[in-house]
C-alpha cells in the first residue's frame, strides 16, 4: 500500500497545487464565510476526488486491469501516456495565454454563494471544470486499479490520495477557522499573487505532470 501511495504522491501534490481553487477558498475566507462556505467547498473537492477515483478503479477492475500484461492493464498505461501528452499540449496553450491577466468573472460571485452552491463549486472546480485535475484523477484511478491490493486497502489509498489532493485548499481554510480575524492580512497577498501568476504556475504544472504521466506509462509498458 505504501508503494502505491508513493507512486501517487506526485499526482496528489499536482492536484493540491490548484491556484483557482485556492483563490476560491481564500475569497470565501476573507469574506467571512470560511467556516461555512469554505468548509462546504473543501468537502466538495474531497468528495469528488474520492467518488471519481473510486469509480475509475471499479471500472478498471471490472475489465481486469490488475492482471499484469492483460489488454486492460496495457490500455491503462496507454491512456496514461495520452493524458500526459494532453497536459503538455495544455502547457503550450497556457504559455500562449500567459499575458492574459484578467480576473475570472466567477470570483465576483463567490461572496453570494449558499453553502450548497459552495459545495457544488468545490465539486466542479476540483474536476469537471479543471483541465489539470481531471486527467490526473483519471490517471490516479488507473494506477490504483492496476494494484492487486485488497478492496479495503484500496479504499484507504483512495481516501489518503484525495486528502493529499485537497491540502492546497485545506490550509487557507484552516487559517480561516483558527484565526478568522487575521485572514485578510495573511491571505490577501497570496490571493493576489496566485491570480497574477496563475498562467505561469499552471504551465509549469502541466509540463511536470505531463512528463510524469508519459514517463510512468512508458516505464510500465517497457516492464
Amino acid at each position: 500500500m505504501l508503494h502505491l501511495l508513493a507512486d501517487l504522491l506526485t499526482i496528489g501534490i499536482g492536484i493540491a497545487i490548484s491556484p483557482l481553487a485556492i483563490v476560491a477558498v481564500i475569497l470565501m475566507a476573507t469574506s467571512g464565510k470560511g467556516r461555512t462556505n469554505g468548509t462546504a467547498f473543501v468537502l466538495g473537492c474531497y468528495a469528488f476526488a474520492v467518488v471519481f477515483v473510486g469509480l475509475c478503479v471499479l471500472l478498471g477492475r471490472s475489465t481486469g486491469t490488475e492482471d499484469t500484461g492483460s489488454d486492460a492493464n496495457l490500455t491503462v498505461d496507454i491512456v496514461e501516456i495520452v493524458l500526459g501528452v494532453v497536459l503538455l499540449v495544455l502547457a503550450v496553450l497556457q504559455w500562449r495565454n500567459r499575458n492574459h491577466t484578467g480576473t475570472p468573472k466567477w470570483m465576483s460571485a463567490v461572496d453570494g454563494l449558499s453553502i450548497w452552491q459552495a459545495f457544488l463549486a468545490g465539486v466542479l472546480i476540483s474536476g469537471p471544470l479543471s483541465p489539470k485535475d481531471l486527467p490526473l484523477l483519471i490517471a490516479a484511478g488507473g494506477r490504483v486499479s492496476q494494484s492487486r491490493l485488497p478492496a479495503q486497502e484500496i479504499m484507504i489509498v483512495i481516501l489518503i490520495f484525495a486528502f493529499i489532493g485537497v491540502l492546497g485548499v485545506l490550509i487557507p481554510w484552516l487559517i480561516s477557522v483558527i484565526s478568522p480575524s487575521k485572514v485578510e492580512a495573511r491571505l490577501s497577498g497570496v490571493r493576489d499573487w496566485l491570480v497574477a501568476n496563475h498562467a505561469v504556475i499552471m504551465m509549469i504544472l502541466f509540463v511536470i505532470l505531463g512528463a510524469k504521466l508519459i514517463s510512468s506509462g512508458i516505464a510500465d509498458l517497457a516492464y
